[in-house]
């Protein structure tokens, strides 16, 4: 049994052939449109956490100048 080739070029035209890139097209824009959303997710958690810890009391250590330790 031969299996003919699979040459497209000749369906390049068609509207099949437009159908299917669209639709290509569309689930790779869909699936970043996801991976934006998480993206966008994390970062406004990290916010809510830096805003947090930016209202938190202020300790000793953190108004140490250049060069100061804690001395332990």
């Amino acid at each position: 049994m031969n299996v003919g080739g699979f040459d497209t070029a000749p369906l390049r035209h068609t509207q099949l052939f437009r159908d299917a890139k669209v639709a290509m097209l569309t689930h790779r824009l869909l699936f970043h449109l996801q991976m934006t959303v998480a993206s966008v997710d994390e970062v406004e958690h990290a916010l809510e956490e830096f805003a947090e810890a930016a209202q938190a009391p202020q300790r000793p250590y953190n108004r140490l100048e250049a060069g100061q330790t804690l001395g332990l």
